[in-house]
């Protein structure tokens, strides 16, 4: 009979060996407090950090069979170069090709940053590194008006610099050119 009740019972304490069953009898007070969301962070307040891959470089893979499409927004993908600028604090990026000339009040002559042209669906944006930073031109085919002149561009700037960021207005630089020519 002692020995019925003894494989009866040896089940029952095995089980309370066991650490899931152990957590679940746990008191209210015993409960792990949850932990609070983490707060939101603004990418725009964050500095550039350059990627470890680039997708100029290592193609992105996808799966199934692949269709090309266009994609690019036209007046941003015909435009030789561009003529961006922003006020507070005043800046001016003057680029074509793979070279993009950063002007401020500092450095009126302005300091040559390599760049690499990507065209996406609602513009172009120039990457490269300046001054150990990461720097960023993005221009988009949105209409603006400058903050100071009440001037009108065709187009809308963002530019990114390590701990700068401004935003200004664009043109193409024909259209640039032929800006000052009209108005004399």
């Amino acid at each position: 009979m002692k020995l019925r009740y003894a494989v009866a019972l040896l089940p029952l304490g095995l089980a309370a060996c066991d650490e899931q069953a152990m957590q679940d009898i746990r008191m209210p007070w015993d409960q792990p407090e949850a932990e609070a969301p983490a707060t939101p962070v603004d990418p725009m307040s964050q500095p550039l950090v350059a990627p470890s891959v680039s997708p100029n470089e290592v193609p992105i893979e996808v799966e199934g069979e692949r269709k090309q499409v266009a994609t690019a927004e036209s007046k941003t993908l015909n435009a030789a170069g561009f003529v961006a600028r922003g006020n507070e604090p005043f800046w001016r990026v003057d680029v074509s090709g793979t070279t993009a000339k950063f002007i401020t009040p500092e450095n009126q002559a302005g300091t040559n940053v390599t760049v690499r042209r990507i065209v996406y669906q609602q513009g172009v944006e120039y990457i490269g590194e300046r001054g150990g930073a990461s720097f960023s031109l993005n221009i988009r085919n949105v209409a603006c008006t400058d903050s100071m002149s009440g001037e009108k561009f065709p187009m809308t700037a963002v530019i990114r610099n390590g701990s700068l960021r401004g935003q200004g207005c664009a043109s193409p630089i024909e259209a640039a050119a032929a800006a000052p020519a009209s108005q004399g």
